[in-house]
């Protein structure tokens, strides 16, 4: 057990670390004298509000029970088809499909009630004919599974799955990496009988027990949301032996379509990953940043993208060679696997080398290539320079803890010049906003803002500014594009996507703009986990239009880069954050804006870190904290006003300070409680 003051559970580095913040807190209180210690209790942990005992999260877990999953609706039928819902479990015996000679195809179409992919399957009891044609067609959403002239349905991307079938036995289809619905269609004459349907699940299934972090409260449709954004993860996770270009286990970027190793969605979704289904997803997510490390050029460029257009290396953007570095630094944030980095980190200086070849004589990077609105940007473009300083930052981070001071000065450098380039030359101080380019000083992208806000390059008296111009730009269901209106679009017509809207919401919380934050998530995000949007499938989207639906067919609606509000749900509002790798050092900040509850747990290599909390009208929050042993880290405890005052519930905790409407606790190994009231 720790001491009183949880000191003795941390590694020499963190205690070094702890000593300094000791003296810095010190100072800090002698100087402003305003900051007083907390109050004595005045309620009791019976009389504080509370979360539920037993939420039952489970509940919501989305994955099929079954790798052979089967469908649960009958849609619709056409030509003749008898006893559809046998293929259901509606009805028994089995469905029955005549064609007559020179008569109409006999289909069937099938929902699976949300997102599934792998292998489609027909059970074929008895056919009449010595050869039977049977084709599958399948779709995310209804609206997209179309019927041609002759009355059969097309895929909504791809081709369909044709059947030979010769007599009764099981015959199972190519992969089709996602879709909710399909349409079993015989061609031919004859009569087939079909004893079951279904397709054998090829992602990664995770079920409850699955689970190694979670996330609830007081709030339906947020539960939902989170649920969804780990759903998505696992359907774009792959199994090794499943895709063609891939030994190890990867993650794609969607389900459905590209089906391949984007590391601008990595970004996205290896958190996802590692706070929902924790170490069941590190051999997918080492096995995708290998991929990419085991192509990187001479330059020491890391590529974009693996499996797209052939098996090799796809060079896209370097925004997203910044973000291939990136991501490998990241797992170490979670995952403290520090073996692993230490062998991958002369790559990425070596990535972070290269990327400093692309500055111009002004200090901004110009690369004159597309990023993910799949447009040319020429010119100094803010964004590019923005993805270049967020790897410098990340490599700060690294360096401190397994690298060289001289690194870590070379990267501090570079980054503050990099900084001064852009607020010099990409601010249109008018407008109060950051541009587009040097030379489109009047379009004003969304990314380049809300990321110059959560990077830290912003100036503080220029934050609140840009967050109102876009909020008081919100279309009904996102955050678009660019502005003035008409927002800029990609070459699909998409003027709303979820990557810059995921960064508007970190952006918003980073500013303790948290009900902005909730309300953006509920925007773009809700219509989603709408079961009666007309589209949807339990999973993320990859873009939307204006009315917050999808375009077309060929949009993946299980893509990884939608999945974000997983990450914020459990970093922000619940609050628990990784400061040093593995969660040795972690922070717990809850944002509860207008929750009554909420509740989860991060996994961590000691163990979870578990956060509770609960508030009531009157003011009152009451918060519990049970750290793995090995682990210390801060505790914020929101408080009502800047009047009110904390508690510290149980022993071992260390006042440290006042930041904000939060009282700041320093506490070791086990289980914490606090409250506030006004």
């Amino acid at each position: 057990m720790p001491n009183s003051s949880g000191f003795s559970a941390y590694p020499a580095r963190t205690k070094r670390r702890w000593k300094t913040l000791r003296m810095v807190t010190a100072m800090a209180v002698t100087a402003v004298v305003a900051v007083a210690a907390p109050a004595t209790a005045t309620a009791t942990a019976a009389e504080l509000p509370t979360w539920p005992a037993n939420p039952d999260w489970q509940r919501l877990v989305p994955a099929p029970t079954s790798n052979a999953v089967r469908p649960v609706g009958v849609v619709r039928t056409h030509g003749s088809v008898t006893n559809p819902g046998a293929l259901t479990g509606q009805s028994s015996g089995s469905a029955v499909l005549t064609v007559p000679s020179g008569g109409a195809p006999a289909i069937v179409v099938l929902d699976f009630g949300k997102e599934v992919g792998g292998n489609p399957f027909l059970t074929v009891s008895a056919a009449s004919a010595a050869s039977t044609t049977v084709r599958v067609a399948t779709s995310e959403a209804l609206p997209f599974l179309t019927r041609a002239t002759n009355g059969l349905y097309n895929n909504d991307n791809g081709s369909v799955v044709t059947f030979s079938v010769t007599g009764p036995r099981t015959y199972t289809g190519g992969l089709r990496g996602g879709f909710r619905f399909a349409a079993i269609q015989l061609t031919s004459p004859g009569t087939l009988t079909l004893s079951a349907a279904g397709v054998n699940f090829a992602a990664y299934r995770a079920t409850p027990d699955r689970y190694q972090g979670y996330f609830i409260s007081s709030d339906d449709q947020l539960n939902r949301i989170w649920y969804a954004g780990a759903y998505t993860a696992q359907l774009d996770m792959v199994p090794a032996g499943v895709a063609p270009c891939f030994r190890a286990p990867v993650i794609f970027d969607g389900a459905k379509r590209d089906r391949a190793i984007w590391s601008g969605d990595l970004m996205i979704t290896d958190p996802v990953a590692l706070l929902s289904i924790g170490t069941n997803g590190v051999p997918y997510i080492k096995g995708s940043i290998d991929s990419i490390m085991n192509l990187q050029s001479a330059s020491g460029r890391l590529t974009s993208a693996v499996g797209f257009r052939g098996c090799g290396a796809f060079d896209y953007a370097v925004t997203y060679s910044a973000y291939s570095a990136i991501i490998a630094i990241q797992y170490y944030r979670y995952t403290g696997d520090t073996a692993y980095l230490t062998a991958l980190r002369p790559r990425l200086e070596a990535a972070t080398a290269f990327h400093a070849t692309r500055l111009n004589a002004n200090g901004l990077v110009v690369t004159g290539d597309p990023d993910y609105w799949q447009t040319r940007q020429n010119g100094e473009v803010t964004e590019y320079s923005l993805a270049y300083y967020e790897l410098l930052q990340n490599m700060i981070w690294l360096e401190t803890r397994i690298g060289t001071p001289a690194r870590v000065t070379e990267y501090t450098t570079k980054a503050a010049a990099l900084k001064t380039a852009i607020n010099a030359r990409l601010f249109n101080t008018t407008a109060g906003l950051y541009v587009h380019t040097d030379t489109r000083r009047t379009v004003f992208p969304l990314d380049a803002n809300v990321n110059a806000i959560r990077l830290g390059v912003a100036p503080a008296e220029r934050v609140a500014g840009i967050l109102a111009y876009f909020r008081d730009r919100w279309q009904a269901h996102g955050s678009q594009i660019s502005q003035p209106a008409p927002s800029m679009a990609d070459p699909g017509g998409h003027t709303i996507e979820p990557l810059n809207n995921t960064w508007e919401v970190m952006a918003r919380f980073h500013s303790n703009d948290t009900g902005g934050a909730l309300e953006l998530i509920r925007r773009h995000w809700g219509i989603q986990v709408d079961p009666n949007s007309g589209y949807y499938t339990g999973t993320f989207w990859e873009f939307v239009g204006s009315n917050g639906l999808p375009t077309r067919g060929f949009d993946s609606l299980a893509h990884a880069w939608g999945a974000g509000p997983t990450q914020l749900l459990t970093e922000s509002v619940l609050g628990a954050t990784p400061v040093d790798p593995g969660y040795t050092t972690w922070q717990v900040k809850p944002q509860p804006a207008t929750l009554a509850w909420a509740q989860g747990q991060v996994p961590t290599p000691r163990g979870p870190l578990a956060v509770r909390w609960a508030q009531d009208t009157a003011g009152q929050f009451h918060l519990q904290v049970v750290s793995p042993a090995g682990t210390g880290g801060e505790v914020w405890v929101p408080l009502a006003s800047t009047a009110g005052t904390s508690t510290a519930l149980t022993a071992g905790a260390t006042f440290l300070r006042r930041t904000g409407n939060y009282d700041v606790y320093r506490v070791g190994a086990g289980t914490f409680e606090f409250s506030s009231a006004p």
